[in-house]
């Protein structure tokens, strides 16, 4: 007799929360990318003045570094009460 294991079939939840892992660092990335953007771009491409510039692109950076901390907590660090 041989038995087939079978996968126990995901819950949509964990299926949820493995998709939005993935949604919320691709916006990390975004938020990244559009602060570097803002830092380096030339004159001729974002018309705004280098103090401006150096505000937006350093909030984006920063708001990207909260959402990349706050994503890790919730989606990748183990829960100790729960271990």
């Amino acid at each position: 007799m041989s038995y087939s294991r079978r996968p126990e079939p995901r819950r949509p939840k964990e299926q949820q929360n493995s998709v939005m892992k993935y949604i919320s660092l691709f916006i990390v990335l975004i938020y990244f990318c559009f602060g570097l953007y803002v830092l380096l771009a030339g004159e001729n491409q974002l018309t705004l003045p280098k103090q401006y510039k150096i505000i937006i692109g350093g909030m984006l950076l920063f708001y990207g570094f909260i959402r990349f901390v706050r994503t890790y907590q919730q989606y990748f660090k183990k829960n100790r009460r729960n271990d």
